[in-house]
Order: C-alpha cells, then structure tokens, then sequence
C-alpha cells in the first residue's frame, strides 16, 4: 500500500484551528492578527494562484467586500509567498480583487514559508472550509487533492471539515460532462439533476439536461426519465419487442414519468403511468391536455 504524502506544517497550521480568513467569512466582528506577523504589501506585487479552485467571482459580492473594506478598513490579512520578486496569492483573492478594484495601493498579508504543494493544498482547503465554492469548482477541487496529493475520502474529510459522505458524494460529479456542469454552475438545473444523471453515458447525459433545461422540467422528472431509460435494457433481455420499448420511451418523455405499455399477442393491451404525487398526477394531465 502506497504511504500518504504528508501534508506539510503549512498546512498543518492552517488547519489546527480557524484562521482570520475564515473567520471574516463567517463573522466580520472579528479582532485582528497579531501585527508581528502582518506585512503591508503593494498589491501590484501580487500574481494570482494558478491552484486557486475558485473560478467564479461575483460582481456583486466584490462590490460588497469592497464597500465594507472602505468603510472599515481591511479586517484581515491575506496569505501570500514569495515568487520571484514579488508574491503569489495563496488565499484571500476576493479582498485582493477587491483591493485592487478600490485602488488600494497596499494590502495586509502573511507572508507563509511554503512550498508549491503546500501553497496549492492550503489555497483548495481554505476555500472548500468556506463554503464559497459552487459544486463543480468544489468537485474538481477535492479530486485534486486525491489525484495529485494521494488523500483518500476519508483524509480529505478530516481536512475539509466536511463529512466522508459529502466528499464521496461531491466528487461523483467530477463525472458529469461539461454540458451538464455548466448547466448545474449558472442555475439552470439543480444538483438533483446533476446527481439523477450521474449513471448515463456522455451522450444520455446531455441529453436528458438539455430536456430538462428547454422543459424546465423537475428532479423528479428527471428520474423518471432515468429509470425509463435504464429498464430498456432489461426489458430487452424479457423479450420486450425494440417496438414496445421505443413506445415506452416515448410515452415517458413526453409525459415526464414512468410509463408502460403491456402488449399482448392478440393486439390489445393496455398503458400503465405511473406517479408519486398528487402534483406529479397533475403534471402528467396537464400534458395530455397540451396533446
């Protein structure tokens, strides 16, 4: 069995208890760091990290953090290394872009003895801790700590703060297609969707989100339209005719439920819907009537 990599005493330190960047997340009442350990950096100095796991920055958000930061003042520092003659971000990118956006010449930052895998691990476990993260940017960040640092669900829990069930659950969406998590990252589908989804190949996968998104349909839609899907397969091996099951697919597409048909050899027959809810039922007439 391959030994774990060990994780570094930046990190080390920056997990043993709550750091001042997390703690402005969480409350802005907060008193500053210690100012022996605080330096005043010109922010032109500054590069972005390339292992930063956030990619979407509000516009809003910024505006806020900078608003905040005018009329009070910046109330803790960022974390930062050196790189070459100046710094490399390793977190707080939000109150540095929102530095930058209020034409602060200066910004206070912590200047950490780190690493580049050290560097990357803390820059993905501050921001995951923060819960500022949108799912997929979260997904590709907690893969990357068990791809490039060896971490299993269970370590990964312990340094995230999060429970093994959400990092096994979280990272299944790594196999989304990229259709699917853009749809999930702008709001147009629910991580239901995503998550109802997770088991179809690439091509069934688009698809059904692109149903979903064109019919605004529900997760429980969705599902039903999974399960449809999946028992083509096992009705063919029961001897269903292609027919029959193409039908059914139909039917159920259409309808947004599970739906079957039972030919039999004399003609007739007869066509099962089926529905959870009373709201599901209604659902399912309202089609009808549209027919």
């Amino acid at each position: 069995m391959s030994k774990r990599k060990a994780l570094g005493s930046g990190l080390e330190a920056l997990l043993s208890a709550k750091s001042a960047v997390q703690q402005e997340a969480e409350n802005e009442n907060i008193s500053k760091p210690s100012s022996t350990q605080i330096r005043s950096i010109p922010v032109h100095e500054i590069s972005r990290n390339k292992d930063q796991p956030r990619q979407v920055f509000f516009d809003e958000a910024l505006e806020s953090m900078a608003a905040s930061i005018k009329e009070r003042g910046q109330l803790s520092p960022i974390l930062v290394r050196k790189s070459g003659s100046g710094y490399e971000l390793i977190a707080g990118e939000r109150r540095w872009r929102a530095m930058q956006s209020i034409q602060e010449q200066n910004i206070n930052a912590i200047v950490m003895n780190v690493d580049d895998k050290e560097s990357a691990l803390i820059a993905i476990v501050e921001n995951v801790q923060r819960e500022q993260l949108n799912s997929i940017e979260e997904a590709e960040a907690l893969l990357k700590l068990s791809v490039e640092y060896n971490m299993g669900h269970e370590d990964i829990a312990k340094y995230t703060g999060k429970s093994r069930s959400h990092v096994t659950n979280i990272l299944r969406l790594n196999d989304l297609t990229d259709y699917v998590k853009s749809k999930l990252i702008d709001g147009s589908i629910e991580m239901g969707h995503a998550r109802a989804v997770l088991s179809l190949v690439a091509n069934s996968q688009n698809s059904i989100i692109k149903q979903a998104v064109a019919q605004k349909l529900s997760v429980r839609a969705i599902e039903s339209i999974v399960r449809a899907k999946k028992q083509t397969k096992t009705k063919l091996a029961v001897g269903k005719s292609q027919d029959t099951i193409s039908l059914e697919n139909e039917f159920s597409e259409h309808l947004a439920a599970d739906v079957k048909i039972h030919h039999k050899q004399n003609g007739s027959g007869k066509i099962e819907v089926k529905y959870k809810s009373l709201e599901e039922l209604q659902g399912i007439m309202s089609k009808f009537k549209q027919s």
